[in-house]
């Protein structure tokens, strides 16, 4: 487990020692899940917290016929589950699923509580992931909120440029799963994609995209 980067792990361990961390990072467990598997429902008592260390997984939202939205997609390095956790009948309010192989590490609730008994700065961690969580709540409100098709792939592209920290970026999932997440057709996206191709905005090939004119993107989502 990555505890020193610029993912959420790090947020939540903030102003441990090494050995403070080491301490920490004895009392979770990993698992290995194939695509498709679900590593937690809506509905389930929250038993703990599962931070994804590799491959991408989604936070889903099911209807009664079997269709769903993609409320957030989770890579290396994310949390799952500090929203209820905090909670004595906290129960998850997405399913957990994954769209690609993962490995993930997680704490029994039990376990979390005593280590911020020990260590009251892992609650103040947990409190700025909720934070960051809203932020990212508003940031979605943002995209939906976009006119058109290829607005909603600007403004998408240019905020995962920003957590990747760099112009080419990887499209965590599938195209399906993006264009759940945009809340737009997969063949509209495809489409799109393939015209700001053509303008010379982006280049992609397979789920790598590099962003060629940033201007553009900006100018789409009125940022200039």
């Amino acid at each position: 487990m990555k505890m020193t980067d610029k993912t959420e792990v790090s947020i939540l361990f903030l102003g441990l020692s090494d050995a403070e961390k080491e301490e920490c990072q004895a009392l979770f467990r990993t698992k290995d899940l194939t695509k498709g598997e679900l590593i937690a429902s809506e509905g389930d008592l929250c038993q703990g917290l599962f931070i994804i260390e590799k491959g991408d997984a989604a936070a889903q939202k099911y209807t009664h016929s079997g269709e769903f939205s993609t409320l957030r997609i989770l890579e290396a390095g994310d949390i799952f589950g500090e929203d209820q956790i905090q909670k004595e009948d906290g129960r998850y309010t997405s399913t957990l699923e994954a769209i690609s192989d993962v490995s993930l590490s997680y704490i029994t609730q039990s376990n979390l509580n005593n280590l911020v008994a020990r260590f009251p700065s892992i609650r103040e961690g947990l409190w700025k992931l909720l934070l960051q969580r809203l932020k990212l709540s508003d940031e979605r409100v943002i995209l939906l909120s976009q006119k058109s098709v290829r607005s909603k792939i600007s403004y998408y592209l240019l905020r995962l440029s920003e957590k990747q920290q760099q112009t080419s970026v990887t499209l965590p999932g599938s195209r399906e799963v993006v264009a759940k997440y945009l809340s737009i057709p997969r063949p509209s996206f495809s489409r799109e994609l393939s015209a700001m191709e053509k303008d010379g905005i982006v280049k992609y090939s397979g789920r790598t995209v590099t962003i060629l004119d940033d201007l553009s993107l900006r100018k789409e989502i009125g940022e200039i």
